[in-house]
């Protein structure tokens, strides 16, 4: 196996300007916040839970990365954040379906938010297998926060959909590709290859892989 596989030397510094970052995570409050209202959260928890969807997986990151959290060093992020959350609370019934566009733009995002992690512990000097691992946690630990205060179990927990799934495959791809071939071109695999494996397994009504000999269980 290549050593820089193992040692995390990038290859490229190239990462994703401010804004594109913010404007994913604000997406993500968005779906965050509908969620936590179709599920009859109040006001501040809804909002509280948007911004736990769009940052905490972020923060997260950051602070295993022994960084400041970009959430809250640069001063717009939260007040962005915020005002995404109330459009999310605000167009729950919109947001929170099964349509294909939904699906797919959400599946998108989370994959956006692969790379952003993904990159992000590369850059700083992070082992490629690290980097993959904080890939999926910027992507899907906010998410597990917001459920737990919601009462919910946490999806990427659950014999869903192929949400944990799609995310480690993301974070695979964006890692190998981007550290191989370009980053742009790691970007949009790991977009796209996120984006399709939620919306095909939800269309197909794909569970989560399971154990061998393991009853599925609806939960």
């Amino acid at each position: 196996m290549n050593e820089s596989l193992l040692v995390g030397v990038p290859n490229s510094v190239e990462t994703l300007p401010v804004w594109f970052q913010l404007a994913a995570m604000t997406i993500n409050t968005m779906f965050g916040a509908a969620l936590a209202r179709s599920r009859n959260v109040p006001i501040f928890g809804t909002i509280f839970a948007g911004l736990l969807v769009g940052f905490g997986g972020g923060m997260v990151r950051d602070m295993l990365l022994g960084l400041e959290p970009v959430a809250i060093s640069i001063w717009y992020f939260l007040p962005v954040g915020v005002v995404g959350a109330v459009f999310g609370a605000l167009l729950f019934s919109t947001i929170v379906t099964v349509h294909r566009v939904d699906v797919l733009l959400h599946g998108a995002v989370l994959g956006l938010l692969v790379t952003i992690g993904a990159q992000k512990a590369i850059s700083e000097g992070a082992p490629l297998f690290s980097a993959m691992a904080l890939g999926v946690i910027t992507a899907s630990f906010g998410g597990m926060l917001a459920d737990v205060m919601s009462g919910q179990r946490a999806t990427i927990a659950k014999q869903a959909h192929w949400v944990a799934s799609a995310l480690v495959v993301g974070s695979t791809l964006f890692v190998v590709i981007s550290v191989t071939t370009n980053f742009w071109a790691a970007t949009m695999a790991s977009m796209v290859t996120v984006a399709l494996l939620l919306y095909v397994s939800q269309k197909r009504n794909w569970p989560s892989p399971h154990w061998p000999h393991e009853s599925l269980k609806t939960t």
